[in-house]
This record gives C-alpha cells, sequence and structure tokens, in this order.
C-alpha cells in the first residue's frame, strides 16, 4: 500500500468510529465534527 491509500484507510476507519459513536450517543455532532478535524490534522502530519 503507499502512503495516501494508508492516510485514506485510517480516516475511512476513524469516521467509521465516529458514526458508531454519533449512533450510540456517546457523542455529539459537534464532538464528532472536531474529532473529525482533529484526526484530519493528525494524518496530514504523516
Amino acid at each position: 500500500m503507499n502512503n495516501e491509500a494508508l492516510i485514506r484507510y485510517k480516516f475511512y476507519l476513524c469516521r467509521k468510529f465516529l458514526d458508531k459513536l454519533l449512533d450510540e450517543k456517546l457523542i455529539t455532532k459537534s464532538q464528532r465534527s472536531k474529532l473529525e478535524n482533529a484526526v484530519i490534522k493528525r494524518l496530514a502530519k504523516v
């Protein structure tokens, strides 16, 4: 796997996990968006 594909896959897994937390009402939409933005920044540094 190349680096870009690996980053996309990690982001996909993260979004899937955040969607699951949102569905179970463990986080709010606002928290989900903040976490997603933090993950994007983190993955961009890799």
